[in-house]
């Protein structure tokens, strides 16, 4: 009797094999399990609380709430610094990303032995808008001049800017008008022209350069600086809001306006630094509020580290950087197509950079941080994972260092959403693989030098000295980057207990 057919096969008979499938779960560079990986990730985003960004802990709010009275109490001293302004609060302090300053050394902060978590304040200090500022813009860089007037809302702002003035701008560049600003025009003071300045009191906590990693020199502070009295702070917190404004065509700049002296960042920085220093050494302690450990100038912003009572105690980083506020969009820049249309593609900053040598000293940065923290909103939450995971096995790396890589490795992220399908990753499943890939792609960035900005067509951000140091250790990352997660793991637990600079975190002081 002939036997029933299934298809081809018998059916007394084994079923038939399954079609081969090739395994996608093992890394081909090291080895490793792609789903261990990611199991490493979700636990380091469950450690650090990626998935609501910064935890609203009392910590964090009376940090905050410290860091606002500071400023409100500068302006009190300085009616000029704005009385009230909208502020930027970014996660992650400069070294970890948050911003390119250029190549400037940035201190030897490293979170862990020296703090147990990083933020960066944007403060406007003056706002433009189309009452007759011109800022001329560098073609071939990201850098800008601002030519201030005489007048501006019909304030002196020229002579109040007097001591932060610099040399006319030269001609030969792109000048850009705006029109329309919601800002006031406020004014710094005062100047210190050096690369680090400090302030500190007597105290009895250990100071930042009591670490073995320190490389600040002999005339680093080594106490508090001092103990905070929390009054009148500011109010606009952190936003990404703007409205939509227009920019005029390039006008044609008369001789006089060439003739306008440009505002320094350097000067600004410096005044900013020195308003806040001189404020900090007339407070007093306060039971149970935040301290300031310890206050520094590195280039163009501040590093403030508070002291939170707890418990448990934990010590915050803040970079504060004075900033100036631009209503509109300038020309070459980009739409972001995978990200729809922004609100905040209405306005930009600049920041002072970091070329302290004329006369590149008195040039501006160009910033998009508030578009940049638009765009994280529409980023999958997969790859936002992968991303942090990858800041963090890169941390210690670049830790003391002036290498670019960790804000070269946030412009990747960009990159990627408009490279790769949003429904590869978005699958949680991929965030192992995403984070591999977002290494290897900064491998080949340190290797080239140089990576296309993500939001001005035709300029490039620079790998910057330290690429070729960094390129290796990199390697030896990616051949084990089991191993590296479940060290950043570790380490993300120790931050959430609070510790941070030796003996303030551990309520031994």
């Amino acid at each position: 009797m002939a036997s029933a057919v299934w298809g081809s096969a018998p059916w007394w008979g084994p079923p038939p094999p399954a079609p081969a499938r090739p395994l996608t779960d093992i890394d081909f560079c090291s080895g490793a399990q792609l789903q261990e990986l990611t199991q490493l990730i979700q636990e380091l985003g469950v450690q650090e609380s990626w998935s609501d960004g910064p935890k609203p802990g009392p910590d964090l709010l009376q940090a905050k709430d410290f860091v606002f009275s500071l400023l409100g109490l500068v302006h009190r001293r300085d009616p000029r610094f704005p009385p009230q302004t909208e502020l930027l609060l970014l996660r992650g302090g400069i070294r970890e990303g948050s911003l390119d300053l250029g190549p400037a050394p940035l201190g030897p902060y490293a979170r862990g032995p020296h703090y147990d978590a990083g933020f960066t304040l944007l403060v406007p200090v003056l706002s433009l808008d189309g009452t007759g500022q011109e800022l001329q813009l560098d073609a071939e860089s990201c850098y800008a001049r601002l030519c201030l007037p005489e007048l501006m809302h019909r304030t002196a702002v020229r002579e109040a800017w007097q001591d932060c003035l610099g040399p006319p701008a030269p001609t030969g560049l792109d000048s850009i008008h705006r029109i329309q600003s919601e800002g006031s025009p406020t004014d710094p003071q005062s100047s210190l022209n050096q690369t680090h300045d400090y302030v500190t009191e007597p105290g009895s906590h250990e100071s930042l350069e009591k670490s073995p990693s320190n490389a600040l020199g002999p005339e680093s502070p080594q106490q508090d600086v001092t103990d905070p009295a929390c009054a009148a702070p500011l109010e606009k917190p952190n936003g990404d809001i703007t409205q939509a404004k227009v920019i005029n065509p390039a006008p044609q700049l008369s001789d006089v306006e060439k003739a306008w002296p440009t505002l320094g960042p350097a000067q600004v920085a410096a005044w900013f630094f020195a308003s806040l220093a001189a404020v900090a050494e007339t407070l007093f302690p306060v039971p149970g509020a935040p301290r300031l450990v310890h206050a520094a100038r590195h280039a163009g912003f501040t590093t403030i580290l508070l002291a939170t009572p707890g418990p448990p105690r934990r010590l915050l980083l803040f970079d504060l950087i004075p900033v100036v506020s631009v209503t509109g969009w300038p020309e070459g820049a980009r739409n972001h197509s995978w990200a729809g249309p922004l609100a905040s593609e209405s306005s930009f900053y600049l920041v002072p950079g970091s070329r302290l040598e004329p006369p590149s000293a008195y040039s501006w940065q160009l910033c998009f941080a508030r578009q940049e923290l638009a765009l994280k909103a529409r980023i999958p939450a997969p790859l936002l994972q992968a991303h942090a995971a990858a800041q963090a096995l890169l941390r210690p790396l670049v830790a003391g260092t002036r290498a670019a890589a960790p804000y070269l490795l946030r412009t990747l992220l960009y990159w990627a959403c408009e490279r790769l399908p949003a429904h590869y990753l978005a699958r949680p499943e991929n965030a192992g693989s995403c984070c591999l890939g977002l290494l290897d792609e900064l491998g080949r960035v340190l290797e080239a030098g140089t990576l296309p900005h993500y939001f001005l067509s035709g300029r490039k951000l620079l790998a910057r000295e330290g690429a070729a140091v960094l390129l290796p250790a990199l390697a030896r990352l990616r051949a084990d980057p089991t191993r590296a997660l479940r060290a950043a793991v570790e380490e993300a637990k120790a931050a959430r207990k609070g510790g941070g600079l030796a003996g303030v975190g551990g309520g031994t002081h």
